[in-house]
């Protein structure tokens, strides 16, 4: 038994939409043309951040 075409775009077009969501974000650094990175300050922060919210029990 074969699939119908509806379960054919059914289980491929999702997938393509994902193959090509996750292009695009690997890639986008190059296709907007800035340059996203992380820093000393940003992870510090986000460190602080974590302890703060485990104090709390938040976290």
């Amino acid at each position: 038994m074969g699939l119908s075409g509806a379960a054919w775009a059914t289980l491929l077009v999702p997938t393509f939409l994902a193959i090509l969501t996750m292009l695009v974000y690997g890639y986008w650094d190059r296709i907007t043309g800035k340059e996203y990175y992380v820093d000393d300050e940003i992870l510090a922060y986000d460190e602080d951040l974590m302890v703060e919210l485990r104090k709390e029990g938040k976290a």
